[in-house]
């Protein structure tokens, strides 16, 4: 009986679920559900009136001027995203950083749905002027040029009206200050700040936060002189004020400076050892010594006005001085060699200089002038290697064999002034050539290694 019960049972529950039809047809459903719709109303001007008569114009209960929440002592969190488009200024003379962006802020205003009634309002969000609903002050807390809150009144708000959601987005226009470090120049990386703070609201009425990791550099437009090779944020109260600070890490594009300046100088840096290639005849070597010592002077003087006063000094200004100074240097040993070429030919060359210039001159190797440093000896007369006008020994033809014996003594090696000036020209100018190159490597080289030749 109990297996005849349940059987029974079963074949009714089958009756019901597939002997049943609904009895609806598919264009009576969709009317049905239309009429749902139907029965709302479609916004339009009047309702945007009304909605701006009830919460804003005739509510006196709402002032942009209140705290906006029902409890005065709450906090109220504002969500701050920046973005940014553009850096048209950086100034390292003046230290400061010039930047475009884009502000975007929210945060509940809890005033603004007391009076919200969605049968009778309609709509759900609304776009009002800034003016017309409490903001928070925003200030860009670094600024060098003043301290006042963010936003021009023509912006509008965004509200949304079932929870009092309000977003605030707005154009940035501002220049703030940046220490510069111009040590490693034309290779430096500058770290910039821009801080934003409400101003006026302690850390306990009004709280800056982030959803966002990073600021959006999506819509950025490449600086000509200056590369974003990273960016950052932090949130941080000091002095009981929230702050939010983007950090930008900006990296110099070397290449103008590089053909510009560096080049230069170290052609420059070349061209100063040739004046000892000069002939003294010409007379030009004082004066190419000295325009290229102005030349030093005046790289250093635009290299001065490029850069700002930091300590530790730019390295291209210390490798400037230093070639200045190897510059000056140059002058003064160019007329001192002058002076010696011209010396008194009848002058006996003093025996140590002889020894030290014929050993330098691989004299004393060469069978030539080794004969010359013997005395009471007389020779034909020979045409020397470095100098056809220097006075040589007379031969045996000549007046006599005493007259012989001096001039060998006063030529012994057939040195004079004027080869002594020679080979000093010759030494000086290796001397500063392998100088300037040392000079160039030991500055120049430590700059190079921090060549970032992605964003050159």
């Amino acid at each position: 009986m109990e297996c005849r019960g349940i059987l029974i049972r079963i074949l009714i529950l089958l009756t019901l679920v597939f002997g049943t039809k609904s009895t609806t047809t598919p264009a009576q459903q969709v009317k049905t559900s239309c009429s749902v719709c139907e029965s709302m109303p479609i916004p339009n001007l009047d309702h945007v009136k009304l909605l701006f008569r009830d919460l804003f114009t005739n509510n006196k209960e709402y002032s942009n001027l209140v705290f906006p929440h029902k409890d005065q002592l709450a906090t109220i969190n504002v969500n701050m995203k920046f973005a940014l488009y553009s850096i048209p200024e950086f100034d390292e003379l003046g230290g400061t950083l010039k930047v475009i962006g884009r502000l975007k802020m929210a945060w509940f205003d809890h005033y603004v749905i007391e009076k919200y009634t969605p049968q009778k309002h309609v709509l759900e969000a609304l776009d009002i002027p800034q003016n017309d609903i409490w903001l928070p002050p925003i200030t860009v807390f670094n600024s060098v040029e003043s301290l006042t809150p963010v936003g021009h009144s023509g912006y509008e708000v965004t509200i949304t009206l079932t929870n009092g959601y309000v977003q605030w987005e707005i154009g940035v226009v501002t220049k703030t200050g940046c220490t510069v470090v111009a040590s490693d120049y034309p290779f430096d990386t500058q770290y910039c700040t821009i801080t934003f703070t409400p101003w006026g609201y302690s850390n306990n009425e009004v709280s800056i936060q982030t959803d966002e990791d990073n600021i959006n550099i999506e819509d950025f437009i490449e600086n000509e002189e200056w590369a974003v090779i990273d960016s950052t944020q932090e949130i941080y109260v000091a002095a009981n004020r929230s702050l939010i600070s983007y950090h930008l890490t900006l990296k110099r594009r070397p290449v103008f400076f590089i053909i510009n300046m560096m080049v230069p100088i170290v052609l420059l840096g070349m061209l100063n050892s040739l004046c000892f290639v000069l002939p003294i005849d010409s007379g030009e070597r004082v004066g190419f010594a000295t325009n290229v010592f102005l030349t030093f002077a005046v790289y250093l003087t635009i290299l001065s006005g490029e850069l700002p006063v930091s300590n530790p000094l730019s390295i291209m200004s210390y490798y400037v001085a230093a070639m200045l100074s190897v510059s000056s240097i140059t002058t003064l040993i160019a007329i001192f060699t002058i002076q010696v070429s011209i010396y008194d030919p009848n002058e006996k060359v003093p025996p140590i200089l002889v020894y030290i210039v014929a050993f330098v001159t691989c004299r004393v190797c060469r069978k030539r002038y080794r004969m010359m440093g013997l005395h009471h000896e007389t020779f034909e007369k020979m045409p020397l290697e470095d100098e056809i006008a220097d006075p040589v020994i007379t031969s045996p033809n000549n007046e006599g064999e005493g007259e012989a014996d001096d001039s060998v003594e006063k030529y012994r090696f057939g040195v004079s002034w004027r080869v002594v000036g020679k080979t000093l020209d010759k030494f000086f100018f290796l001397l500063f050539s392998t100088g300037t190159i040392a000079v160039s490597s030991y500055f120049l080289v430590p700059l190079f290694m921090k060549l970032d030749t992605s964003i050159a």
